[in-house]
């Protein structure tokens, strides 16, 4: 079987758990195994290590299973979504020494899965990471214009939202919007030539946007950020690795609250939370990938690292 995963960021999640407290020993969290490269990484590299892999896609970790089974013995697998992760850790509270999170998806799903993921083959839309998501065929064919115009925009940040939206409804009046080729083309043809940006196809968003609603992604990012960070011991750190903007300014504002101690998700001028750091922040500003990585995997492109380590 071939491997299609690179793991991104390599070097720098490798220096992370290197010069931690616990010096590449202890219990590892991958909350997003997908096809194992980090993992595989992590256990070659570090003896000492176990791993606890995590993916709500059934089919992927199938072929993690298959990759890691050299080392059996050191890792276990669960599949769930890490939003999660402390129903099936509560018991390990301070005891796990790190954290890593990749967000997004996997080659897998972009080019094998068969589920819609890219408009780059003409697949049937899905979207769906398991199936207790909702498909994005249902979606794109059930949605109010209002509702997908808003979908569209937020998770997106397409300016063409509205006009796509409506193009979208008007699109299925006649059928429903079957095919990830058919969504594809109502969006082309509703962004005006002129806007359209070089190399990037004006679907792109939009794609973006509906995996993201069908998934409720960005909550389950908030979520297992707040359990993760229950459940680390002391000097234990969170990776978290994310290849948009509204994932990385979820992690950021994430991280920034734990360093002022807060815990709850009001208003910063009306939080009332201990003001006792919980976390140190390692990255002021995210890390981005090295040159000659982006060269070898265009996939880490638009990476963004960021750390934190429980005080």
């Amino acid at each position: 079987m071939q491997y299609a995963h690179i793991p991104v960021m390599p070097r720098e999640i490798v220096q992370f758990v290197e010069t931690s407290a616990y010096r590449g020993s202890g219990v590892l969290i991958d909350c997003t195994v997908g096809e194992g490269g980090h993992s595989e990484l992590l256990l070659e590299r570090f003896r000492d290590i176990r791993i606890i892999a995590f993916d709500r896609d059934g089919d992927i970790l199938t072929i993690a299973r298959e990759r890691l089974k050299q080392h059996a013995g050191r890792i276990d697998f669960i599949n769930d979504n890490f939003s999660h992760i402390s129903q099936h850790l509560d018991s390990m509270r301070n005891g796990i020494n790190y954290f890593l999170f990749d967000f997004g998806i996997s080659s897998y799903h972009l080019n094998t899965s068969g589920r819609g993921f890219s408009f780059a083959k003409d697949e049937r839309l899905d979207m769906r990471l398991d199936d207790g998501a909702e498909s994005a065929y249902h979606i794109v064919n059930t949605a109010g214009e209002k509702t997908l115009a808003e979908i569209i925009f937020r998770y997106g940040e397409e300016r063409w939202s509205r006009k796509i939206a409506s193009a979208i409804v008007h699109a299925r009046r006649s059928r429903p919007v079957e095919t990830t080729g058919e969504l594809a083309g109502i969006v082309l043809r509703s962004i005006p030539k002129k806007f359209h940006v070089k190399n990037i196809h004006p679907a792109t968003r939009v794609f973006q946007a509906l995996r993201i609603a069908a998934n409720d992604e960005l909550s389950a990012i908030e979520r297992s950020l707040d359990d993760a960070q229950g459940l680390l011991a002391g000097g234990g750190r969170i990776m978290a690795i994310s290849f948009h903007s509204l994932e990385d300014r979820i992690v950021k504002e994430k991280f920034r609250r734990l360093g002022r101690g807060c815990t709850c998700t009001a208003d910063p001028r009306v939080c009332r939370c201990a003001n006792q750091p919980y976390v140190k922040i390692l990255t002021k500003k995210p890390l981005r990938p090295e040159v000659d990585e982006i060269e070898n995997n265009s996939r880490a492109r638009s990476a963004r690292l960021r750390a934190c380590e429980r005080i």
